[in-house]
């Protein structure tokens, strides 16, 4: 059964009527019931796949006993209100594939009961909260497509129990960070389709549980460290379009591919070949450091890419077509 009202009603009727989604949940296979109870001891709201509209009330900070929300594949606009803060409760936030605006609140650093928490699908803007690092119970963050910016917090090291960690499809920057290989329990990182720079931690290869790793289409540089070589060999990982990467590839290390948007495993990167020299960095200008530019050596990259489009001109048109795809997908998304 699929409803088409606003969330503020629902949980207006809730509140004024004692009506609550507890034990009936509105899904594709059942139909809505109510348990009869007052607000404060509703557990659970799940009204994902639906058609609800509007913006998320404050008024569900009152619903203290929550322990799980699902408002998934909605159409909720509007921002996320900081009273999400007062559920102390919650163990469960689903907010996946909305039409959300507006900045991920601090007050969701007040969370500590939080195991699982997505927003990704959204339009959400501004940075990763530092405060985020304070949720000790996190096993999952899923952030992915939105347009999330700013490099990523020192303070999410901390999160002793993280397992999954997704955001990609957002423009981040920065460095990939060392304290990343202090989160041992990850086992799936996925920071794809952002704007990340420099090269490879080390410390990554701490993370022996790690199963997948997805680093495509940023701009990384740099050779592969060693340390990977102590990951899993079922680990799968994807570093195609970083033509920055380069250099021998560590043993019991196995780049992959995956889907259209990296259709093969070393498609975009010199891994496997020698790393270009290139003049130091002191024989630049200032300015040009600053812009992340080097005239010498995208004027390499640019004659490589030249003749490289000559000797397979089917191919690259491939990934021209591919490329009008992936940006199509993502203002779908964004």
């Amino acid at each position: 059964m699929r409803m088409a009202c606003t969330i503020a009603a629902l949980v207006m009727a809730m509140l004024l009527f004692g009506g609550c989604t507890s034990a009936g949940r509105l899904n594709e296979t059942s139909a809505y019931q109510t348990c009869v109870t007052t607000p404060a001891s509703c557990t659970s709201l799940y009204l994902h796949y639906n058609q609800l509209t509007g913006t998320l009330p404050s008024e569900l900070g009152v619903l203290t006993s929550l322990t799980s929300i699902n408002l998934g594949h909605n159409q909720l606009t509007g921002t996320l209100p900081s009273e999400l803060g007062a559920l102390s409760r919650l163990s469960l936030m689903y907010l996946f594939l909305n039409k959300l605006t507006g900045i991920l609140p601090s007050e969701l650093g007040t969370l500590t009961s939080l195991a699982y928490m997505s927003f990704g699908g959204n339009q959400l803007t501004g940075t990763v909260p530092s405060l985020l690092g304070a949720l000790t119970n996190l096993t999952g963050m899923d952030l992915r497509y939105n347009k999330l910016s700013g490099t990523l917090p020192s303070e999410l090291g901390t999160l002793p129990r993280l397992v999954s960690l997704e955001l990609f499809d957002n423009k981040l920057t920065g460095t990939l960070p060392s304290w990343l290989g202090a989160l041992t329990p990850l086992g799936y990182m996925d920071l794809h389709d952002n704007q990340l720079i420099g090269t490879l931690p080390s410390e990554l290869g701490a993370l022996t549980r790690l199963w997948y790793m997805s680093l495509y289409n940023n701009q990384l540089t740099g050779t592969l460290p060693l340390e990977l070589g102590a990951l899993s060999n079922r680990t799968e990982m994807f570093v195609c379009n970083n033509t920055g990467l380069c250099g021998d590839i560590p043993a019991g290390v196995i780049p992959r591919a995956s889907s259209s948007r990296c259709p093969m495993a070393l498609g975009g990167t010199l891994l496997g070949s020698d790393c270009p020299t290139l003049p130091p960095t002191d024989s630049i200008s200032a300015p040009t450091r600053i812009l992340g530019k080097h005239p010498l050596r995208d004027n390499w990259f640019r004659k490589r890419d030249l003749a490289r489009q000559r000797a397979f001109p089917q191919k690259y048109a491939w990934f021209r077509k591919q490329a009008r795809r992936n940006a199509r997908m993502r203002n779908f998304y964004n």
